[in-house]
């Protein structure tokens, strides 16, 4: 009975510090969950505001995590004063050590927390680009994918390509509806795409012209993305 009431007691412990740990708001860090002062959208941290925790911020908020321009201090005494998306540095910022590290102060730009230099470094870059191919990048949110459709502009549908990947990653392909996925990617990333199209215009007595296109470009940024070319 002893063992049963103390085993009891310890599930109870480990639970309460499990609930303990959950993150209610308006702050969502956990390195900033404590004390927050500032403005609120659905009891969020929204808008301006500072919050205190192990570590401190002051600056924009949004959707409960630092996002736009901030001050961020560390529990080590590290500062980092400058742009943030989602929580975490992104932009240009100034990383500053305590003094007594002895470590130079640190200017540039910082993607996904991580420093990337002096220069500012694009999420994305295209290299090169042959025919009338209108390209949609872009991040939907954090991970690792990629996804790449490319639509034939008289009547929206998609069409074959042939995609070379430059990197690592998993390609996932549906053949059915022509859409091309690319799973574990590592980045940075390069892809050089070529594929054939109709003409929007047609051809001559009426008939369908079909146009070349390729286009090669370069995504640094880890996320999830999607790519649609359409002419």
């Amino acid at each position: 009975m002893k063992k049963f009431v103390l085993i009891t007691s310890l599930f109870l412990a480990f639970y309460l510090v499990g609930v303990s740990q959950t993150i209610n708001g308006p702050v969502l860090k956990k390195e900033l969950a404590g004390k927050y002062e500032g403005e609120q959208k659905k009891g969020l941290a929204q808008g301006k505001g500072t919050a205190t925790g192990k570590d401190s911020y002051t600056g924009d908020f949004k959707a409960g995590l630092p996002d736009g321009i901030g001050v961020y201090t560390d529990s080590v005494g590290n500062v980092f004063k400058g742009s943030f998306k989602y929580g975490l540095k992104e932009g240009k910022g100034e990383f500053t050590s305590p003094p007594s590290s002895g470590e130079k102060a640190m200017t540039g730009y910082w993607m996904d927390d991580k420093y990337m230099g002096k220069d500012r470094v694009d999420p994305y870059e295209i290299e090169q680009k042959v025919g009338s191919v209108s390209p949609r990048i872009y991040m939907t949110g954090p991970g690792n994918v990629i996804d790449i459709t490319v639509v034939d502009p008289v009547d929206n549908s998609n069409v074959a390509a042939n995609i070379q990947m430059i990197g690592q990653g998993n390609p996932r392909n549906d053949t059915s509806y022509n859409k091309y996925f690319f799973e574990d990617v590592k980045f940075p990333i390069e892809f050089d795409i070529r594929y054939q199209v109709r003409n929007k215009l047609g051809g001559i007595n009426g008939s369908t012209a079909m146009a070349d296109n390729s286009i090669r470009f370069k995504i640094t940024k880890p996320g999830k993305w999607s790519i649609t070319l359409k002419n």
